[in-house]
């Protein structure tokens, strides 16, 4: 264990330690405790104690490990995002947050989002279209499937954007493009 995250991880793992034993004796008290109050046979009372302990481990990994925790919860709560485009919409469109732009509809557990000619449009903050979990999908106004790529993600000239890219990869750049603000 070399680097700069040694130490801590040292001390994360002996602090987890010393919280696992101080479970374990809080267990068995509450088990003796239990056994006691209830009237349980020792076997039944440790099996509670066993249990507190565990729930008690899983608390204190999620504690812990916050920043895995909310990843975690991050993918299983993303929403799909399918766009439906012109026909023989291609190439780069983005999508800027705004607290007070219009809302995206759910269906059928999918954020629908409808893409006209401009290349920029506004959507509502924080319904799920910038949780970087998410899979998206497209189609046309005729229902052919259509390419969707997640092409840049960030904030510029104050506002906070996803850009995507549609139809096949031919012209596709990678490089940061001005965004224009929606009108």
């Amino acid at each position: 264990m070399n680097g700069p995250d040694s130490g801590m991880a040292l001390g994360v793992g002996l602090g987890m330690l010393l919280l696992l034993v101080v479970g374990g004796a809080v267990g068995f008290g509450a088990a003796l405790l239990i056994k006691k109050l209830f009237n349980l046979s020792m076997l039944a009372a440790v099996g509670v104690g066993v249990l507190l302990v565990v729930v008690g481990g899983v608390g204190l990994f999620a504690v812990v490990f916050d920043d895995l925790t909310s990843t975690w919860w991050a993918a299983r709560t993303a929403k799909p995002v399918h766009f439906t485009v012109p026909k023989g919409f291609h190439g780069q469109f983005h999508l800027v947050f705004d607290p007070n732009g219009p809302a995206v509809n759910e269906v059928k557990g999918k954020l629908e989002v409808p893409v006209g000619e401009a290349r920029v449009q506004k959507v509502k903050a924080g319904v799920g279209l910038d949780n970087d979990y998410a899979q998206f999908e497209a189609h046309d106004t005729e229902g052919t499937p259509v390419d969707v790529f997640l092409d840049s993600s960030g904030s510029q000239n104050g506002l906070a954007y996803r850009g995507f890219w549609f139809g096949d990869q031919t012209g596709r750049t990678y490089g940061e493009s001005p965004i224009l603000p929606p009108e």
